[in-house]
Order: C-alpha cells, then sequence, then structure tokens
C-alpha cells in the first residue's frame, strides 16, 4: 500500500463540523468540486441554513486528514467520502463493533449501471457505500513487448515470459494493493513471488507517463488507472487494454454516520442525492472513472467488466494486515533477485 509520510493527527476541537467531505484522488478534484459547487448554490438559495461543504484530494495533509480517527462524533461530516483503502479498512477501524454501530450505509440507486454487472455494491454490513470506482487497465508497448503476446488478463501478468516487463504505480516495492490482492487470493503465494519478478518499473503516474512512451529499454506493461492511460501522450505503438477477466476494481465510496436530528436527515439526504446523481457521474465519466446511476454514458469497452476481491474477503481480514503479509512475501523475493 502507497506508503505515507508520518503527520500529526488533528485534535478533534481543530476540526470543523461539516455535512460533506469530498475526499477523492487528485484527477477528479476540479471537477468534483465544480460539480458539487452547482448543487450546493441551489440548495444553499432555498434554505436558511447553509450546507457545510469542503472538498480536497486524499493527499493533502491538514484538518480534513485522518477522518477515521476522529471520536467527537459531531465533528465527523454527515457523509465522508473516499477512494481505495488508505483510511478506513484498518483493524483499528473495522475491528470496533461499537465504532461501527455509529454509521449505516446509504441506500443505493434502484437501478445501478450496467458497468457494476457481476458485482455485489451493497456493504453486508452496512457501513460504506460505493458510488463508484476508479479502473486500473494495462497500458501496452508494443515497441517493447517483442513478439510476446499481449496480456489480455491480469492473471496474465504473472507468467514468465514477462519478467522485469511490468510497471506499477508507486515505487518498485511498494506496488498498487488492488493488483497485490487480486493476485494473492486467485494465485497465491506463488504468483505473488512470480509478479514480484515480472516488475521492473515503479513510479507515480507522471514518472510512467514518460517511461511508457519510450522505444528503448523499459517496461513493456503497465498496470495504471484508466484515467493515468488515457493522459499519456499518444503513440502508435501504445495499446491501453481493458482486460478481460476484469479491470482492478478501486472503490470511491462514502461513510455516512447516523443521523436522528430531522433537519439533519434532510441535508445528510440532500448530499446523498448529489453523491447518486447523474450530474456527478457525467463528471465522472467525461476523465474516465465510473458511476453507479444508470443513466450515466460511460467511455467503457462494450464487453468490459471488473474483477474484485468483494466485501466476504476484504471483511475476512483488515485489508492492512492482509496487504502486510502479501508485501513481505513481494520483497522476499524481490530481495533474492538482487
Amino acid at each position: 500500500m502507497k506508503k505515507n509520510k508520518p503527520h500529526r493527527i488533528v485534535p478533534d476541537d481543530e476540526r470543523p463540523e461539516l455535512d460533506f467531505l469530498g475526499r477523492i484522488f487528485c484527477p477528479f478534484k476540479e471537477r468534483f468540486g465544480a460539480a458539487w459547487h452547482e448543487w450546493v448554490e441551489r440548495y444553499n438559495e432555498a434554505h436558511t441554513e447553509k450546507l457545510r461543504v469542503a472538498v480536497q484530494s486524499t493527499m493533502k495533509d491538514d484538518v480534513l486528514n485522518d477522518i477515521s480517527t476522529i471520536r467527537d462524533m459531531a465533528k465527523f461530516p454527515s457523509i465522508n467520502t473516499e477512494g481505495g483503502y488508505e483510511e478506513f479498512f484498518k483493524a483499528d477501524f473495522l475491528d470496533s463493533g461499537e465504532r461501527l454501530a455509529l454509521f449505516n450505509a446509504l441506500p443505493l440507486p434502484d437501478r445501478i449501471s450496467p458497468v457494476f454487472d457481476g458485482l455485489w455494491l451493497p456493504d453486508p454490513k452496512g457501513i460504506f457505500t460505493i458510488y463508484g470506482a476508479m479502473p486500473y487497465v494495462l497500458l501496452v508497448n508494443h515497441e517493447r513487448l517483442g513478439g510476446r503476446p499481449v496480456p489480455h488478463r491480469i492473471s496474465y501478468l504473472t507468467k514468465p515470459e514477462y519478467a522485469a516487463s511490468l510497471g506499477s504505480v508507486y515505487a518498485i516495492n511498494d506496488i498498487t494493493e488492488l493488483l497485490l490482492l487480486e493476485i494473492w487470493k486467485e494465485q497465491g503465494e506463488a504468483g505473488i513471488r512470480s509478479l514480484a519478478r515480472n516488475i521492473g518499473f515503479g513510479g507515480r503516474e507522471a514518472a510512467i507517463a514518460e517511461d511508457a512512451s519510450g522505444i528503448g529499454s523499459g517496461a513493456s506493461v503497465y498496470v495504471l488507472s484508466w484515467i493515468a492511460a488515457n493522459d499519456v501522450p499518444k503513440r502508435d505503438y501504445l495499446e491501453i487494454v481493458w482486460p478481460e477477466d476484469g479491470a482492478l476494481f478501486c472503490p470511491l465510496y462514502a461513510i455516512a454516520k447516523k443521523e436522528t436530528e430531522a433537519a439533519q436527515i434532510e441535508r445528510q439526504k440532500t448530499c446523498a442525492d448529489f453523491l447518486f446523481s447523474p450530474e456527478l457521474g457525467a463528471a465522472m465519466a467525461e476523465i474516465y472513472l465510473v458511476h453507479v446511476n444508470a443513466d450515466v454514458r460511460h467511455k467503457t469497452p462494450p464487453a468490459a467488466r471488473f474483477r474484485w476481491v468483494g466485501w466476504d474477503y476484504i471483511y475476512e481480514m483488515p485489508v492492512e494486515e492482509r496487504v502486510k503479509t502479501i508485501e513481505d512475501i513481494f520483497i522476499d523475493e524481490r530481495k533474492k533477485m538482487a
């Protein structure tokens, strides 16, 4: 998992009281904020009590970070959105039944986008609500592939013909947990060791874009977000591949606290209506994210599907704990290669 630098945990008394905190990935912050602004303006024009809203990147460290550490529930946003598994999927949060009882899932729309066919989105514990996803796909450099077959499935990434040929986000010994979890669940330790031998490049999206565009030495297949893949400068030897066994599913979700006052319940519903709105969905689809609203037209290929470990697997063991086990094996194999 992405290793964040240590930072100060903000005391509850320094935090604002919010109806909605939109914490999202950097590429979507501007569009998310613009869509929210229009929605909030309409609400505030019709109501005396204004919505208290904040939107920020998940990478910024300030009073809107580390929401899972809040103990004064007045300071926990009525709805908080997150992405991936960095914030709430740790043992100190998931193992606290008393804590989890303070939250409830939001009702999903009656009609869900067919992009999610084959996935069970509702959280069986009624805590998290998935409103969209950031797909992770493959970017293939045919010049470097050198006649080897294109890996049209995520499961093929552990094949020996791709030794030292794969690139992934983060550092070379700290690749995305989305890939680690899928390979571990499907292929176990042997798959993780094979994957470790196949990784030849690691870096942020900008570094991947630069490396992928070259025709000399370098990786030949990259695992990266659909957003980042489409941001790489177009070359006739580059191909974006949506895996046949499914793009990696990075959940975009909300966690909402239980409200008891009628006015606050109404305000929470207003925020939830935005989260599931076609307006937000259209803004997401424009930059290669996917949204649950069935009326949103996405840019996904006709036969696109996702692969996701699912809720049962996530609740079986905290993600952070499971990923630590996987990473230890991954790094052990990398050391053998040194």
